[in-house]
C-alpha cells in the first residue's frame, strides 16, 4: 500500500487480518492489528503501519503445524480500508501469500518475493482476498470485494461470525472440474470425437489445451 496524492489524499492505512476456524467453523482466535501475537500457536502480525508515503507492507506470519495442532483448520484472510478509501483509489494494493520451505531459515520477508498476488481494484473498502485450509493444504483464492461489513464493525473481531459464514460458503461451493468445462464448450461448439486426428481442438495433460495454460483458458473458456 502508498499514501495517495490527488482524489482522496491523504495516509492510507489498511488492516490485514486473519481469523482462524476449526473444521466446524468455529472461531478460534484472531491475528491483527487488536491482537499482534497469538498465545496459542505460533502466529503472529508484523505490526500495524497507519501511514505509508514510501510505500508499506503488513504480512502474518502462520506456523501450520501448531495451528493444526490445536485444532485449527481454516484460515480466512481479510483486508479493510481502515482510512475509508476504496482501493480502486489507491494506486498500489496488493494483497498475496507465500510459503516457506524452512521456517526457521531466517529469511527476511520482502514484498517483491510474494509470487502468488492479486492487485486489490475494486470499489470497495473490504476485501477476503483468500481463504486458507490448512489440513488440506489448500488455498481457495476467494477475491470477495465487500460494500460493507458482515457485522457492520470496521475490524475483523467484530466480524468473525459474518467471516465464518462466508468463509463456510466458499470451501463447500460445488465448482465445475476443468473436464466439466471443457465439455460444455465442445457440446456448445461442435461435437466430440474419438479419433485425435479428427479433432479441431484437443483437451490434454500432455498436447493442445492443458490444464496449465492458465491465461488461455481464462481468455477464452471462462
Amino acid at each position: 500500500m502508498k499514501n495517495i496524492d490527488g482524489n482522496y489524499a491523504g495516509r492510507v492505512d489498511i488492516d490485514l487480518s486473519a481469523i482462524m476456524y476449526n473444521k466446524n467453523w468455529s472461531y478460534l482466535e484472531h491475528i491483527s492489528y487488536t491482537n499482534l501475537k497469538s498465545g496459542r500457536y505460533q502466529a503472529c502480525h508484523s505490526g500495524d503501519i497507519t501511514s505509508a508515503p514510501n510505500g508499506a507492507s503488513e504480512f502474518i506470519d502462520l506456523h501450520i503445524p501448531s495451528i493444526t495442532g490445536y485444532g485449527g483448520r481454516y484460515v480466512v484472510v481479510s483486508l479493510f480500508s481502515y482510512t475509508r478509501q476504496p482501493f480502486c483509489s489507491i494506486p498500489e494494493c496488493y494483497a498475496g501469500w507465500m510459503a516457506r520451505q524452512n521456517p526457521d531459515s531466517g529469511e527476511i520477508y520482502s514484498p517483491k518475493t510474494v509470487q502468488d498476488k492479486i492487485d486489490l481494484i475494486a470499489n470497495t473498502k473490504i476485501c477476503i482476498p483468500v481463504i486458507m485450509d490448512l489440513v488440506d493444504r489448500q488455498v481457495v483464492w476467494t477475491d470477495i470485494a465487500l460494500t460493507s461489513n458482515p457485522n457492520w464493525q470496521n475490524n475483523v473481531e467484530a466480524n468473525s461470525r459474518g467471516m465464518a459464514l462466508i468463509g463456510k460458503a466458499m470451501t463447500t461451493l460445488v465448482k465445475p472440474n476443468l473436464y466439466d468445462l471443457f465439455e460444455l464448450h465442445a457440446q456448445a461448439r461442435g461435437s466430440q470425437v474419438d479419433d485425435l486426428e479428427k479433432a479441431d481442438t484437443v483437451f490434454a495433460l500432455n498436447k493442445g489445451v492443458t490444464p496449465f495454460d492458465i491465461d488461455k483458458i481464462m481468455s477464452e473458456y471462462l
